[in-house]
């Protein structure tokens, strides 16, 4: 026993016992503590420096991008290239929408107004007795040559069709001009280091261009199919007219 503790020494003592006539710290002589021992643990071998140093993790930085405002030749480029593209998709709609409803309308409204002014004259032939229809068959037989009217007509069809055709070709022309123009120039502002808001330009051009679209339709629906062409009567007016001043027919007043 340990005079100094007065009990005997315990192995869970953090410290070393020293006899009196020990000079420098020794372990206890203790079973536990030797190596042959079956309860002596090793000391974990001391870390190397790589290992206590952490690995350096390059974390990216966030760049802050901050856009330049337009210079004046970007400005005016920017303006120039939506007014051109505002023109070309005028061209394409003005060429669907005339050549597909406009001259449709058109045709349909003089064939109506020429099928109502024959109409009359249809309905009033079938009471016609068989000595009217060989005077007045006799008379137009003079007047009209059928065979003539049939070929002329045929020239003329065709004659029509070709140049409407011409015309068709003649706008898109002017709409392919157009796109190539504005793609050879935003090419060339793109070579010359111009910033072209390309997406702003299409969007404000195409909402701009359906707007209008929509404001034709509502307006041809609403206006121009509505619109009353000359009347019947009025057209045999004018042929009565005609005659009477030119020929001398019809001078006479029915009563």
């Amino acid at each position: 026993m340990d005079r100094t503790l007065r009990r005997p020494p315990s192995y869970s003592d953090s410290f070393i016992v020293l006899s009196g006539k020990q000079t420098e710290l020794e372990p206890l002589k203790s079973p536990l503590l030797r190596r042959d021992s079956g309860f002596f643990i090793e000391s974990p071998p001391p870390l190397e420096p790589s290992i206590l140093q952490s690995p350096s993790i390059e974390l990216p930085v966030p760049q802050i991008i901050i856009s330049r405002p337009h210079s004046p030749a970007e400005k005016w480029f920017n303006r120039i290239m939506s007014l051109g593209v505002h023109i070309t998709l005028i061209s394409l709609f003005e060429t669907i929408f005339f050549f597909q409803f406009v001259s449709v309308s058109e045709d349909t409204g003089l064939k109506s107004t020429i099928d109502s002014y024959v109409n009359n004259i249809l309905t009033t032939c079938k009471n016609w007795t068989s000595e009217q229809h060989i005077v007045i068959n006799d008379i137009l037989s003079v007047l009209v040559n059928v065979t003539q009217v049939d070929e002329n007509g045929s020239i003329a069809s065709s004659n029509r069709h070709a140049f409407n055709s011409s015309l068709h070709l003649q706008s898109w022309m002017y709409f392919v001009g157009l796109l190539s123009t504005i793609i050879v120039t935003g090419f060339l502002g793109s070579h010359a280091s111009l910033r072209i808001a390309y997406k702003r330009i299409l969007v404000e051009n195409l909402i701009m261009v359906t707007l209008l679209g929509l404001y034709e339709w509502t307006f041809f629906e609403t206006i121009i199919y509505n619109y009353e062409n000359i009347s019947p009567p009025e057209i045999d007016q004018f042929v009565v007219g005609q005659l009477q001043t030119t020929c001398n027919l019809l001078t006479y007043n029915n009563t």
